[in-house]
């Protein structure tokens, strides 16, 4: 599970209902609602607690096309192909996942594996800078990396505050909100990859 957490927990953002409702009716909306949405934008921050170091990341997503960015690392998805830039190694990986592959993390099915994979309970309720959020947590229903996870939703506007991972020995990872918006319109450019670009800065393009 840890390798799905930087690209994976920035696709939970959308609006979420919560009057009598249990927490497997908040993550069906969740999913619903993402379906609604023709594009969406998030700008976050993700913490890890072994280095206590806080990176700032944006996601850009339409449907099931993507480009997430953190850690001098970036995701694209185009519909077809997935590439994975860094530009710490200037290199650039190129592949085409089925559906059903584990590398093929598109919004809708990383809320799909939430709500197969994992056991969801409504946990606490606390107030943070004067605003009430309600946490659902999520157990693994088998063995995994992590020891359960936690959403955090603001109970007056009904949208996410936070996504954090817990982990056998006490580290966890963090992903906060930091900024939200909703059928934007998005440059197609975001979702397409330039080869000769890349080439061009003297990165590496490798198809596995």
């Amino acid at each position: 599970m840890k390798k799905l957490f930087l690209f994976s927990s920035v696709f939970l953002l959308a609006a979420i209902g919560l009057k009598a409702q249990s927490a497997d009716d908040i993550l069906d909306k969740v999913s619903r609602n993402y379906q609604k949405l023709a594009a969406y934008y998030i700008k976050f921050e993700f913490t890890d607690s072994e280095n206590q170091k806080t990176e700032t990341g944006e996601l850009f997503a339409a449907k099931e096309k993507y480009n997430v960015e953190v850690m001098d690392i970036r995701q694209m998805y185009d519909g077809k192909s997935l590439y994975t830039i860094s530009k710490e190694d200037k290199e650039v990986t190129v592949s085409q996942p089925s559906p059903d592959s584990d590398d093929f993390l598109s919004p809708t099915k990383i809320l799909n594996v939430y709500k197969s994979n994992f056991k969801v309970s409504l946990a606490k309720t606390e107030t943070v800078n004067g605003k009430k959020i309600k946490y659902l947590k999520l157990t693994p229903k088998s063995k995994s990396d992590i020891e359960y996870a936690q959403i955090g939703i603001y109970t007056d506007s009904n949208t996410l505050y936070n996504y954090k991972e817990f982990y056998p020995g006490g580290g966890s990872r963090s992903f906060v909100v930091k900024e939200y918006l909703e059928n934007l319109i998005i440059p197609k450019a975001l979702f397409k990859f330039d080869k000769s670009k890349y080439e061009k800065d003297g990165y590496i393009v490798t198809p596995i």
